[in-house]
């Protein structure tokens, strides 16, 4: 069997990548990046892990790498851009490579694909009996998008659909740490009075990894989240609490708007405002799991948000001694 992994340098595909190793030896699979000299430094020395370079634009390429795979993880999302105009082009670019992508597995028969989308859900206008879409960022009709297009293959495709996923390395624990850990008096928007469903990077890897080995999440989708239903600033309280910080003031500023909250987090935080905004866009949006059937179909122990948060600093004082 063979299966790949695209974007395998990033958050979730390099986390996916470690696992599929240990869990699929009977498997040979691919990790598929635009720059292997880099990814070669993360993945490491296993005889059935292989490395091939390619672009998801570049429709050659894509079916050259899809050639003979069963299985297939579509992580790939452009989030970057440094431009209002250059950030709104992610849109285009996702629907180009997602289109490719369909294609090329059609014509390669590949049988699965597996994507992790984001967890909104749309609403239905009661004054037009077409499709509606609720008004939420281009960040998340993106990721819907590339999820429709990616059903047009041939290849049975499950969804998942995350909201906060928390890990070392994952740009919403980093914005959520630098917040609570930097500063003592906070000034937010009013996106932090928004509700989701927190998850743990281990958790949604698990979700990933057995969905391949079940029968029932063919063709599906699904909701996944964690135990603890939040709101943002409940987030980063109990964060603080987490380490111990005794003072965490809060002052929220409705009128803040996702761009400017984006230019705020970046002057506190290491993380650029180009990836901060979708982020925020996003969590401007109620992201709650209404649909539990995974629970059922794969059943595991949820982390809790403090467990998932302890987990991370884990890593991160793992790779500090390393």
């Amino acid at each position: 069997m063979k299966i790949l992994v695209t974007g395998a340098g990033g958050f979730i595909g390099s986390n996916l990548v470690a696992r599929l190793s240990f869990a699929r030896k009977d498997a040979e699979i691919i990790c598929m990046t635009r720059n292997a000299k880099k990814l070669k430094k993360k993945i490491s020395n296993n005889s059935h892990v292989k490395i091939a370079e390619a672009n998801v634009m570049d429709y050659a390429q894509i079916k050259d790498v899809l050639s003979e795979v069963d299985i297939a993880y579509y992580l790939i999302h452009s989030m970057e851009g440094v431009s209002a105009k250059e950030w709104k082009k992610f849109a285009e670019k996702d629907r180009k490579a997602a289109e490719n992508f369909a294609k090329a597995a059609t014509e390669c028969k590949v049988k699965r694909i597996i994507y992790l989308g984001g967890l909104i859900h749309e609403e239905k206008s009661s004054t037009n009996s077409k499709r509606a879409q609720n008004k939420i960022s281009e960040h998340m009709q993106s990721r819907i998008e590339v999820g429709n297009i990616l059903q047009t293959s041939s290849a049975q495709v499950t969804i998942f659909r995350a909201a906060v996923i928390l890990g070392k390395d994952g740009a919403s624990y980093k914005m959520l740490r630098y917040l609570v850990e930097r500063l003592p008096v906070m000034v937010c928007p009013k996106w932090v009075l928004t509700y989701s469903q927190p998850i743990s990077i281990d958790d949604v890897i698990t979700y990933l990894v057995k969905s391949i080995e079940n029968e029932q999440t063919e063709g599906k989708e699904f909701d996944i989240g964690g135990p603890d239903t939040l709101r943002y600033i409940d987030m980063m309280r109990r964060y603080a609490k987490v380490i111990n910080k005794k003072f965490l003031k809060i002052i929220i500023i409705p009128f803040l708007t996702p761009r400017l909250s984006s230019y705020w987090v970046e002057l506190i935080t290491p993380t650029k405002a180009s990836l901060v905004r979708p982020l925020i866009e996003s969590l401007k949006y109620e992201a709650v799991v209404r649909d539990n059937s995974i629970k059922k179909i794969i059943p595991i122990q949820l982390k809790t948000f403090e467990e998932a948060i302890i987990a991370a600093k884990a890593k991160e004082d793992e790779n500090k001694e390393n």
